[in-house]
Order: C-alpha cells, then sequence, then structure tokens
C-alpha cells in the first residue's frame, strides 16, 4: 500500500464484524506505534490490551454514565442502551505512560504520534479503528473505574479501538490547507 492511499483511505470506524483480532496484528500495530516520533527519544508509551467484552462493556457503559452526570449538554445523546462509546469493538488499547510533571505534556503528544501510526498499520493490516475522546471524560472524572485496568503509576493518555469493519469505508474529503502565514 502506497503511504498516500494509506493516509487518505484510513476512516474512523464505528461498526465491527464479531471477530476477534489476531495477535500477530496486534502485535504489529503496536510495533508500529512505537517507531512514531518521540520527544528527547523518552519512548514513554506502554500498552494496555482490553479483549475482554465485559471489561469493553463497563467502560462504555461507565462512560456514557460519566457524560450524562458532567456535561448536561450532552446528556441526552448518551442515555441510549446502545454501545455508542466502544462500537462494540473486540480490541480496546490504552497508550499509558508514566506519570511525570516534567514530561507530561511531552508524553501526551508522543502518544497521539503513537496512535496515529497504529492506525495507519491497522487499515494498511485490513483493520479499523477510532480514537476514543469520550473515554477521557470518564479518565478524568472518575478514575477509580481504571483500577483494575490501568497499573498503578500510569496514567492513559489515549484511548482507541481496534477491530475488523463492517463494511468497506467511503474516501473522505478534506479541504486544501489553510495556511496562516508563511515567513520567508
Amino acid at each position: 500500500m502506497q503511504l498516500d492511499d494509506c493516509i487518505k483511505g484510513r476512516r474512523s470506524v464505528r461498526a465491527y464484524k464479531e471477530e476477534t483480532v489476531p495477535k500477530e496484528k496486534i502485535d504489529a500495530v503496536l510495533e508500529a506505534g512505537v517507531w512514531a516520533a518521540t520527544g528527547m527519544g523518552k519512548q514513554p508509551w506502554r500498552f494496555v490490551i482490553v479483549e475482554n467484552k465485559e471489561t469493553i462493556k463497563r467502560v462504555s457503559e461507565e462512560t456514557k454514565k460519566a457524560i450524562r452526570e458532567t456535561m448536561p449538554p450532552f446528556a441526552k445523546h448518551f442515555e441510549t442502551a446502545e454501545d455508542i462509546i466502544c462500537y462494540k469493538a473486540p480490541v480496546l488499547i490504552f497508550i499509558c505512560t508514566e506519570t511525570d510533571a516534567n514530561f507530561g505534556g511531552i508524553y501526551l503528544r508522543d502518544s497521539v504520534l503513537a496512535a496515529q501510526n497504529i492506525f495507519l498499520k491497522a487499515y494498511e493490516l485490513g483493520l479499523g479503528g477510532c480514537y476514543m475522546g469520550w473515554i477521557d471524560r470518564l479518565y478524568q472524572t472518575h478514575p477509580e473505574a481504571f483500577k483494575d485496568v490501568i497499573p498503578e503509576g500510569y496514567i492513559m493518555q489515549v484511548a482507541l479501538i481496534l477491530g475488523v469493519p463492517k463494511a468497506k469505508q467511503g474516501t473522505g474529503k478534506r479541504d486544501k490547507p489553510k495556511i496562516l502565514k508563511w515567513i520567508k
């Protein structure tokens, strides 16, 4: 697959087949993740892989509850019984780093770069993925919900899901770059 095809073809996937993702593919996407750029060569990322359906469902349900409790303008959107958080994906990945006051912001950026590599490799392998931004709300407001998932001494930086897409993703559209300044 050509790089441009991969970059332009990858989309956020929110509908998955009920198939497990082979360990070899999970290993391959994690390998791609650790080749991301990293501030000062720190390579801070550590991964928690969740394939347990009950744990994924619990995280989804608790996330919806946290949003209803803490974000009233969005509450009505999260009153559904459907899994609109993890979309019944077979794999939930948390990219974590050690807690470090000096490098926290850098570690977040490094983790996001690792996630992008993971998404691109997943697409190349025929998998789909999606960034799970809503889970951040649960983590921020109820970190105790992760006590059995995130090891002590680590913080979650990024949550994402992976699986085999139910359907081929359509092509997207992007605007041309909007340049604020070009200083020569």
